[in-house]
C-alpha cells in the first residue's frame, strides 16, 4: 500500500509550517506568531496520528495471508498446463487446492496436490511451480488432443475440458482457513490455450 500524496503534501506543509512558527517564537516577539506555532504544534501531532495509522496499516497487510494460484499453458507447449501458486505475506503457509475437471462433464481426478490430499508449502514471499498434461487427462477420459480438436465447435468448446479451481491455505501450524474466490478455465482445442471461463 502506497501512502497518499494528499497526506506526504499535509506532512511537508505542516513540517514547513512549524519550523518557522518555532524560528519566530525562539526569535521574535510577536504573539501572533505563537500563536501560529501552537497551531503548527497540534496539527503536527494530528498528521503523525494519521502517518502512524497508514504505518499500522502497511504492517498488518505484511502478516496477513495471502496467496494465490492461477493456471496457464506452456508457450511452447499449450496442452501442457502450468500451475503457480504465490505466498504475499510474511508467514509461511500451507497452501491446498481442489481442482475439478471434466471432460464433457465427466470428472477426472489428478490426485495429491490437485485433489487436496496433500498441501504446498510456501515460504514466506515464495512460490512454487506444478504442472499436469492435458494428454494425460483425456487419455484417462478415453479421449485424445487430436478428437478434441476434430470435434471443436463454437457450441461445445467450454464443454469439452473444464477447470474448476478451489484454492485456501492457513499459517503453518494454524486451522485458520482462508479461500480464495473459485476460478473456472476451459480448453479451447480450436485455438490450443487455456481460457479463463469468466
Amino acid at each position: 500500500m502506497n501512502i497518499p500524496k494528499w497526506l506526504k503534501l499535509i506532512v511537508f506543509t505542516v513540517f514547513i509550517l512549524s519550523l518557522i512558527g518555532i524560528v519566530f517564537d525562539l526569535f521574535t516577539d510577536y504573539e501572533i506568531l505563537g500563536s501560529i506555532a501552537d497551531l503548527a504544534l497540534i496539527m503536527s501531532l494530528l498528521v503523525l496520528i494519521i502517518y502512524a495509522y497508514y504505518t499500522y496499516l502497511l504492517s498488518k497487510d505484511a502478516w496477513t495471508p495471502s496467496a494465490s494460484i492461477q493456471l496457464e499453458s506452456d508457450n511452447q507447449n499449450p496442452p501442457h498446463i502450468r500451475v503457480s501458486i504465490q505466498n504475499h505475506s510474511k508467514l509461511s503457509l500451507n497452501c491446498w487446492c481442489n481442482l475439478k475437471v471434466t471432460v464433457f462433464g465427466e470428472q477426472i481426478f489428478l490426485g495429491g496436490f490437485y485433489d487436496g490430499k496433500s498441501s504446498f508449502d510456501l515460504q514466506p514471499f515464495g512460490s512454487g511451480t506444478g504442472h499436469f498434461r492435458i494428454k494425460k487427462i483425456l487419455k484417462d477420459a478415453d479421449k485424445s488432443i487430436d478428437e478434441m480438436k476434430k470435434n471443436a465447435t463454437p457450441e461445445n468448446i467450454k464443454n469439452q475440458l473444464n477447470f474448476e479451481l478451489h484454492f485456501w491455505y492457513n499459517p503453518v501450524g494454524e486451522k485458520i482457513k482462508k479461500e480464495n474466490p473459485i476460478l473456472r478455465y476451459y480448453f479451447d482445442f480450436s485455438s490450443n490455450r487455456l481460457i479463463i471461463d469468466i
